[in-house]
């Protein structure tokens, strides 16, 4: 029988952290959640799910306007404000249901502020992925993640990149005391530029077997 882990993963934006905790998922035998905690913090709280997602791992309200693809109104002012709901209340609605998950079973949470979260349970992996820009930048196009990316240069792309992870930094430093991105908030960063995808999946799965908390 596997002991219960869970693995957390922080990550660059298009660095590829929601592809190694995929395949993690799959290797493992485990579920990972990343926007489904959206669906179901908004299930469990009766609120509308794009009360959630317009705070999303941003400290701020603004966005970056018609670069991602993705929710780019201030709906936290039409759907949050107005039913007295602020995002200290939405943060902790979505903590509860992140900590709901880990009491049913071994899980993989990607972003969230789960390593913070979670910061109280044994058998805990927090990871953190980073990778140079232009493989960012890359891995995005790939997706279609980038809107008109013709109108942009690869200097403009990266960027805009760091402007979407700094409001990803503010968001985590806010609610965790921590920093985000920086080695001693977690237990291990990987660049996926040097290890590749199965480069990260590997490594974290070796650990993984050297704590004595996977079968695998």
């Amino acid at each position: 029988m596997k002991n219960r882990f869970y693995i957390t993963i922080g990550r660059e934006k298009g660095a590829g952290g929601l592809e190694i905790a995929k395949r993690l998922s799959e290797e493992l035998g485990i579920p990972q959640y990343d926007k489904q905690l959206l669906d179901i913090a908004a299930k469990e709280s009766g609120l509308c799910k794009e009360v959630f997602a317009n705070i999303d791992e941003k400290r701020g309200s603004k966005f970056i306007s018609g670069f991602f693809s993705g929710i780019m109104g201030s709906l936290y002012t039409e759907y949050g404000a107005s039913s007295g709901i602020n995002r200290e209340e939405l943060f902790r609605i979505q903590s509860s249901c992140i900590m709901e998950i880990a009491n049913r079973g071994s899980a993989i949470f990607v972003g969230r502020c789960a390593d913070y979260i979670l910061r109280e349970r044994d058998n805990c992996l927090n990871v953190f992925i980073t990778a140079k820009g232009e493989d960012r930048v890359e891995r995005l196009l790939q997706n279609n993640k980038i809107k008109d990316a013709e109108k942009y240069t690869m200097e403009e792309m990266i960027g805009l990149l760091e402007k979407s992870d700094s409001r990803r930094e503010s968001y985590y430093n806010y609610f965790t005391y921590k920093k985000w991105g920086a080695a001693s908030s977690y237990d291990v960063c990987l660049n996926s530029s040097l290890l590749g995808t199965e480069g990260c999946v590997r490594t974290i799965i070796d650990i993984l077997k050297a704590k004595g908390w996977s079968n695998q």
